[in-house]
């Protein structure tokens, strides 16, 4: 068994900087912003920008690359991330230097380095597993290529020809056609977020309707969730009304979005729809804690 580490570069600057910047921002939004939807919705913003960037510096910081009899592992997180990409399925590798250049499709990167995946100039749809871009090693297999930066790059490239596997490269075309309509995981969210803007919408306008609100009703909170804005019932039913036309805005703009990704890459596309989703549901909870409260 073969053990590589990554070759470690300027990226975790990059990353904390990131951090930093994302937190110092939104920080200060929820200081100078004493609205209690714009607090909640930044606090759950903050929050899962901090997991999703930390998971990346963790990942940074901890890769390894392991050959052995059979496979070609990636590792990071202590264990927790494993990649594992058995020998038989590598068709082809290749070696580049300096920048970086692609789009990125999901993750953290620049033109140094790039974790997440990416659509890499000549290479195509990759997932990098790179932290320096002094020397990345490309492995092409028939799905998805996978982008490495071992330190000890003159080794790995040794084990690979001792494998039999031939230098050489040309990009595959990822894209393809998508039919999000057949797609039984995307219609269920779809559906259950349409499902929640639905509610959303017309759950204040029936309740109006039956005259089951009050007929004053708190149109806008601060932050500690006290009232600072009173209007009619009517009025707090078509605002709620306007939230969820909102929504439907977002899910048509998310749609889109992951439409557009799933040509390249479909398992990352769905991180649009759960956007959608758990902002839906925010709105959703906020109504109903106005409507318990009232």
């Amino acid at each position: 068994m073969l053990s590589f580490q990554s070759k470690k570069g300027s990226g975790i600057v990059y990353i904390i900087l990131i951090i930093v910047v994302t937190n110092v921002f939104i920080g200060a939004l929820i200081a100078l912003e004493d609205n209690y939807l714009i607090n909640t919705i930044s606090k759950g913003a903050l929050l899962a920008c901090n997991l999703y960037i930390m998971y990346y510096l963790l990942l940074y910081m901890s890769l390894s690359y392991v050959f052995d009899e059979d496979n070609f592992y990636i590792k990071g997180i202590f264990g927790l991330k494993k990649v594992k990409v058995p020998y038989e399925n590598i068709e082809a590798y290749t070696i580049e230097t300096g920048k970086i250049k692609g789009v990125r499709l999901s993750g953290v990167s620049n033109n140094n380095f790039a974790l997440g995946r990416s659509i890499i100039d000549k290479i195509g749809v990759t997932r990098m597993f790179v932290t320096e871009n002094d020397f990345v090693l490309y492995l092409k297999t028939s799905e998805i290529n996978y982008g490495v930066s071992p330190r000890e790059y003159v080794a790995l490239e040794k084990a690979l020809k001792d494998k039999n596997i031939p230098k050489g490269f040309y990009e595959n075309n990822f894209k393809k056609k998508v039919a999000l309509y057949k797609d039984k995981k995307f219609l269920f969210f779809f559906s259950l977020i349409s499902l929640i803007i639905i509610i959303m919408t017309l759950n204040p306008f029936i309740l109006y309707l039956t005259d089951k609100l009050p007929k004053t009703m708190p149109l806008s909170y601060d932050s500690a969730f006290k009232p600072v804005i009173y209007g009619t019932s009517k009025q707090f039913a078509f605002k709620q009304m306007v939230y969820g036309a909102l929504n439907m805005l977002i899910l048509f703009c998310m749609q889109y979005a992951t439409y557009f990704h799933a040509k390249y890459d479909k398992k990352s596309s769905y991180i649009y729809i759960y956007i959608a989703l758990i902002v839906a549901a925010a709105f959703l909870g906020i109504q109903f804690r106005v409507l318990i409260n009232n």
